[in-house]
């Protein structure tokens, strides 16, 4: 993301959208009443009983909705037009921004939060935006998900009866290349639609690493560099791939990897929960007292918190952000759309791993 102009101060901030990670950011930051002005097309009726015709122009909305959308790359802004021009558009009709690479937008609000523009500002350090395909493999199953920043979507299921030793060796041989191709099928057509940056093989024994070999002299045809990793998992199921997300295996392979962390995080609070040894903290009450106190080493928080359009309960929030930060503790906002996030609204949508023990 590019800042063009920063007159946060009267309100205004004016950006320029570069990837996937600036409409996450922007998902969290734009709120309810928030306003967005920028160029947009707009079906406009030149005659009774006609279909229309898409004019390009700029107008100025107040916001109702956002919706992030990111496997079409759209963050889509949805409100009610203040401004733009008069011969085409009346004030107060509805319309939708349809935000994406190369957007330029200008984002008004009557309060611009400190943390707004450190994330904005974070983001812009950021080089990590790309894809990871997972593959949970064992004998007859195989499980493909893609993994983004912000989330784990499962893409297919895939089985095959793959008969036992008392059928011909050549009948089983013939059955499990049957296998392998389809699951290379789904593979290949993922990575034509998706910037993967990694292919992570994971299941139990000798199978992921029989797969492996042959999918690496599949990538090598197609000229094809992205990098094929092994991981040891207890199946082929679905939940493998959790399995290697919470204890850090994908997290080791791709260090910036945002959804990897998020879940090892949020293991290690479930795991200091069990021990109940006052070294975590949850629900917005007991977090602000922790905050204020300094005594916050990590801040877990559900992205719809940062959302809220309530001001006293943002307010609150920012204030439980800018304690940690000078402080010296990490933020890591959560999106619900992964794993980690959905736990974490089981404890009020923010919690708190400690540095120090904390009896409230």
């Amino acid at each position: 993301m590019q800042i063009l102009r920063n007159n946060t101060r009267n309100g205004e901030l004016k950006v320029l959208i570069e990837n996937l990670d600036d409409l996450w950011v922007l998902y969290n930051i734009l709120n309810k009443d928030d306003q967005i002005k920028g160029r947009t097309f707009r079906r406009v009726v030149m005659r009774e009983g006609d279909s229309g015709v898409r004019k390009p122009m700029t107008l100025l909305l107040n916001i109702s909705k956002v919706e992030f959308h990111e496997f079409s790359n759209r963050l889509r802004v949805l409100g009610t037009i203040l401004e733009g021009p008069e011969d085409w558009v009346s004030t107060g009709q509805h319309h939708t921004f349809n935000l994406e690479s190369g957007s330029k937008i200008s984002i008004f609000k009557e309060n611009w939060f400190r943390n707004d523009i450190q994330r904005i500002r974070k983001n812009m350090e950021s080089k990590s935006s790309s894809l990871v395909l997972c593959v949970a493999i064992e004998k007859g199953l195989a499980n493909i998900a893609l993994l983004s920043n912000y989330s784990l979507t499962p893409i297919t299921e895939i089985s095959e009866n793959i008969p036992g030793k008392r059928f011909s060796k050549q009948n089983q041989n013939e059955i499990v290349e049957k296998f392998y191709n389809n699951v290379s099928t789904v593979i290949d057509e993922n990575l034509s639609k998706h910037p993967l940056s990694l292919i992570i093989i994971c299941g139990p024994s000798f199978i992921k690493e029989r797969f492996a070999e042959k999918y690496r002299a599949n990538l090598a045809n197609l000229n094809n560099n992205v990098k094929v990793a092994t991981v040891n998992a207890s199946s082929g199921e679905i939940s493998s791939i959790y399995e290697i997300l919470r204890n850090g295996a994908i997290s080791a392979l791709k260090t910036d990897f945002k959804i990897a962390q998020d879940e090892m995080f949020m293991q290690k609070f479930i795991e200091l929960l069990g021990k109940d040894n006052n070294m975590i903290m949850y629900g917005l009450d007991q977090v602000m007292q922790c905050s204020i106190m300094g005594a916050i080493e990590h801040l877990l928080i559900c992205d719809v918190l940062l959302r809220v359009s309530d001001k006293d309960s943002r307010k609150e929030i920012e204030d439980i952000l800018n304690n940690t930060e000078k402080n010296r503790g990490q933020v890591h906002i959560l999106s619900t759309m992964n794993p980690a996030g959905e736990q974490l609204e089981n404890y009020g949508k923010i919690a708190a791993i400690l540095r120090y023990k904390v009896n409230l």
